[in-house]
């Protein structure tokens, strides 16, 4: 679910922070640019692993700011394809599932890839799986084992396409259809897949 992966770069240290050392101000500057995003094709930046090469520190005329080169780890989240993980079920909606780690949101289990047969109630607005003639509802909240089916990394909309955007797409980047610049993809739709609660014991 985790890789560390190195990175080189060139980082502008402010004139106000070059009182601290050099290990202290490039690592708050790598924190603020780096930490919970989502580098494209690579994952979700959550941590600093470690700084691992420091170099440089040149001031250039009209800036004050110091620049310096440096190589650094950082702990990405970035689930391989077949991993199964266990999170929290956020919301459901005739399009399937949205699931939760706490730290990322955008899981999706599509209708196609939920346990067959399930069906979507409207009164309750949740999804059920039909078991022997069982209605088992997936709740809210409720852990839920699932599978990665892929990951999806999207550049965000330029100001032509939201211009020449239609229905829903209008929205995109607002609170009502916010832009998500990483998608895992994900199917329940196996032995030992869905609410746990299914499984206990």
């Amino acid at each position: 679910m985790f890789i560390i992966t190195q990175i080189e770069d060139q980082i502008r240290v402010l004139p106000a922070d070059l009182t601290k050392a050099p290990l202290d101000a490039v690592t708050q500057v790598i924190e603020q640019r780096f930490v919970d995003k989502v580098i494209p094709n690579l994952g979700l930046v959550v941590s600093i692993y470690d700084v691992t090469n420091i170099e440089g520190g040149f001031v250039y005329p009209n800036d004050g700011a110091a620049f310096f080169t440096v190589q650094f780890r950082l702990v990405v989240f970035r689930p391989f394809i077949g991993e199964i993980i266990v999170g929290k079920l956020k919301s459901c909606s005739r399009e399937g599932l949205r699931i939760s780690l706490d730290f990322f949101d955008d899981i999706l289990i599509p209708e196609h890839a939920l346990q067959d047969p399930s069906f979507y109630d409207e009164s309750e607005r949740l999804w059920v799986w039909k078991f022997d003639s069982n209605d088992m509802y997936m709740d809210l909240q409720e852990p839920i084992r699932f599978r990665v089916h892929s990951v999806k990394f999207n550049s965000p909309p330029t100001p032509i396409q939201l211009a020449n955007a239609t229905g829903d797409d209008k929205l995109l980047g607002t609170a009502a259809k916010p832009f998500s610049p990483m998608v895992v993809v994900g199917d329940i739709n196996g032995d030992g897949l869905g609410c746990t609660a299914w499984w206990a014991g």
